[in-house]
């Protein structure tokens, strides 16, 4: 599935099997109108799939009048893959069928001593633990992908910058991870994860243009442009979190001052609450997290926050003017149809996300229809697992098509028509 087709029922085979993937059950007919390659062909290249145990018969047609069709769906059980996310404080590993599908999920706590030996050593325990319980043989692994927290070179493997990690630097992450389990692997940035997996299950299906605003240990920005994943022309479009907001403000560890994480990610702002008690300020922050500063979480400055407590006001009143702009920006750049929030402000909509969503009614240019629809994402904690498992198949399904585009119609090249 990965190597590129040697001959012309090889290539139809890719396009046949991608075809099915992205429309779900569809009969021979279908394929043959979509594909545009010739009936007697799609009844043979059909017939071997099924042969193979990559397609099976899923039922009849139920619409339209005249004979019910026998439709093809991708066989569950052809194969897996497992997709991996991690992130400061804890990583995730989904077991993923072929048809997308989770069948096995396992999380545990990032390691106490974050040495890039340590994470790696991890990330492959983790893995080796899903692939157990997917209820899949082991042969039946077909990929591996990787959901970094930082900046990474997608296409040579590597993990190469991560703020809040200051180790986590040039690790050749694709290698170590492909060197242990022999399959293909495919690394990319956290925030796009999310955003495909919000773009084909969450709240961004139906939507052609879309922002997804991820906020947590670090603040980015996934793109969806004409239905497909923006990356920039050195893969690094959607670095909100690196945008300079404050003139003079304080250093980043990217290096540079002033960024928009510095003053408006979680962790900033819970250095700003720690700063403030040290200081002496008052603030049930305090009580909530049992006097324990290190105790202190979002959870409690929300909490806080809730019962009016004025530091935790004050302080996300501060982030969410900067964040709420920064956003405004980047819509006036993309114009999206929608701007999806974190799932993390699900439980804080009138703390964070309606002042945020105010802010950008405000700041966007003010023209008919130009104004985004502003939601909370819905996926949750496995999103990121889940979309990198999604690109992991899309690499396997689709690479081998010259020319296909995901998620749009797929056609035959007219020069291999001839088959």
């Amino acid at each position: 599935m990965t190597n590129k087709p040697s001959n012309k029922a090889s290539f139809y085979k890719s396009l046949l099997i991608a075809h099915v993937r992205h429309y779900g059950a569809v009969s021979r007919t279908q394929l043959g109108q979509s594909t545009h390659i010739r009936m007697p062909v799609v009844t043979a290249l059909i017939r071997d799939l099924i042969e193979r145990g990559i397609l099976v018969e899923s039922g009849r047609s139920v619409a339209g009048r005249g004979r019910k069709q026998i439709l093809l769906s991708l066989n569950s059980r052809h194969g897996f893959v497992v997709g991996i996310e991690f992130d400061l404080d804890h990583m995730m590993a989904l077991g993923v069928d072929v048809r997308g599908n989770v069948v096995a999920k396992r999380s545990m706590a990032m390691p106490a001593q974050k040495t890039n030996a340590a994470i790696v050593k991890e990330l492959i325990a983790l893995t080796e633990s899903v692939i157990r319980e997917s209820g899949y043989e082991r042969s039946a692994l077909k990929g591996i992908g990787v959901a970094d927290p930082g900046i990474v070179d997608s296409k040579e493997g590597v993990s190469l910058l991560c703020t809040f990690m200051p180790e986590w630097r040039n690790v050749p992450l694709r290698r170590l991870v492909e060197s242990h389990f022999a399959v293909p692997v495919l690394l990319d940035e956290n925030t796009r994860a999310k955003t495909i997996c919000e773009h084909r299950h969450g709240a961004g299906q139906g939507f052609q243009h879309l922002l997804l605003i991820d906020v947590g240990s670090g603040i980015g920005c996934g793109i969806i442009i004409d239905g497909q994943l923006y990356r920039g022309h050195t893969n690094m479009a959607g670095e909100l979190g690196h945008v300079r907001v404050v003139e003079n403000g304080p250093i980043c560890s990217c290096g540079s001052s002033g960024c928009l994480e510095t003053v408006a990610s979680y962790p900033a702002i819970i250095r700003q609450v720690i700063k403030a008690l040290q200081d002496g300020t008052q603030s049930m922050i305090a009580e909530l997290a049992g006097y324990r500063l290190e105790a202190i979480s979002m959870a409690t400055v929300f909490e806080a926050a809730g019962h009016g407590d004025k530091l935790a006001l004050g302080l996300l009143d501060h982030a969410i003017r900067y964040l709420g702009h920064a956003i405004a920006n980047a819509v006036n750049l993309f114009n999206p149809e929608v701007v999806l929030l974190d799932e993390s402000m699900a439980g804080v909509e009138n703390l964070m996300v309606t002042p945020i969503r105010q802010i950008i009614h405000r700041q966007v240019t003010a023209m008919a229809g130009n104004t985004p629809e502003v939601r909370v994402a819905k996926i949750g904690a496995e999103a990121a697992a889940w979309g990198v498992a999604m690109l992991m198949l899309d690499q396997l399904f689709d690479s081998p098509v010259k020319g296909a585009v995901p998620w749009a119609p797929l056609k035959a090249n007219a020069a291999l028509k001839t088959l």
